[in-house]
């Protein structure tokens, strides 16, 4: 067996594999999707190995670059997403393999550490490799019984935004804590181009925008707010619209419930998601250092669910 880089011509096996391999399941395996996750990605291309047995594809390992930043200070990533081995090859230590490969690959690039949110049955095989468990996203939920349960379909037009989204990745965030570096062309890649959810936003167009979608689960139909940015302090008038605007939105989407990160919204001073406590209840987060320079446990993490979502 050989382990080699990936090139832009392996992507159709790459997506055969990775059908045979896992199925399509919640998320449907495409080339649209590969290309925009890992090779249209504002952060860079994706660091991918592969593994190949008598000149068939038996394996892929795959990191998403990301950035963070605090204060202006960038903090460089890699998001461990994409994995597969063929049925024909399982048991053979292929997943490791590639993946404890691939962190060497990465380690003289200037990355400061990988994370995922693994499901259950994979999360020990990554503390094997060295991940460390950092907890479960605190999320802040507000319940709307009085919803009919009906939803009315809206489509956001991105066009009207592009001023706006112009200024929020030019500004300079001050959010608390380590937070996704807004960087050109980062907005419009991960909500508005992104092939597997619907991405809707809120927003006057001047001051303030705010991106949700509504995902269906076990607990009914969610409301969930992926980010929200501003260019300034609200004023009374702009805050006051944006609650109308957000009850609004939220009652003709005839959602249950609706979620935020409760990690920025004990801070933020714009959403009222009524009096139920932050919980921690949301996807669970695993890191993982690369060097002794920077430990990512003992960072003052700010993720948004638009940060942790699967795609």
């Amino acid at each position: 067996m050989i382990i080699r880089k990936s090139n832009e011509s392996d992507i159709p096996q790459i997506i055969e594999l990775l059908k045979v391999s896992l199925g399509e399941n919640l998320i449907p395996k495409s080339e649209k999707l590969w290309q925009w996750k890992h090779e249209a990605n504002p952060f860079g291309k994706s660091p991918i190995l592969l593994a190949e047995e008598k000149g068939t594809l038996v394996g892929v390992r795959a990191f998403l670059r990301w950035d963070f930043s605090e204060n202006g200070k960038i903090i460089k990533a890699c998001r461990a997403v994409d994995t597969a081995t063929h049925p024909d090859h399982q048991g053979k230590g292929i997943f490791q393999k590639l993946t404890l490969s691939l962190i060497e690959e990465i380690k003289n690039q200037g990355i400061n550490l990988i994370y995922n949110t693994p499901n259950s049955k994979s999360t020990p095989g990554y503390l094997k490799m060295g991940w460390e468990k950092w907890g479960k996203l605190p999320l802040k939920l507000n319940f709307h019984l009085a919803t009919s349960g009906k939803m009315i379909p809206v489509l956001s037009d991105w066009s009207r935004v592009e001023n706006l989204i112009e200024r929020i990745e030019s500004y300079s965030q001050q959010n608390i804590g380590i937070s996704t570096r807004i960087l050109p062309g980062y907005l419009l890649w991960r909500f508005r181009d992104n092939p597997l959810f619907q991405y809707q936003f809120l927003s006057d167009g001047e001051s303030y925008l705010l991106i949700y979608r509504t995902k269906e689960g076990k607990m009914g139909r969610e409301f969930r707010i992926c980010d929200l940015f501003t260019t300034g302090q609200l004023t009374d008038n702009q805050t006051n619209e944006l609650k109308n605007s957000l009850n609004q939105r939220i009652k003709s989407s005839g959602a249950r419930f609706s979620s935020f990160s409760g990690l920025i919204y004990p801070n933020q001073k714009v959403l009222e998601m009524g009096m139920l406590p932050v919980l921690n209840i949301g996807p669970l987060v695993t890191l993982r250092k690369l060097h002794d320079k920077f430990i990512p446990m003992n960072q003052s993490w700010n993720w948004s669910l638009g940060d942790l979502e699967v795609f």
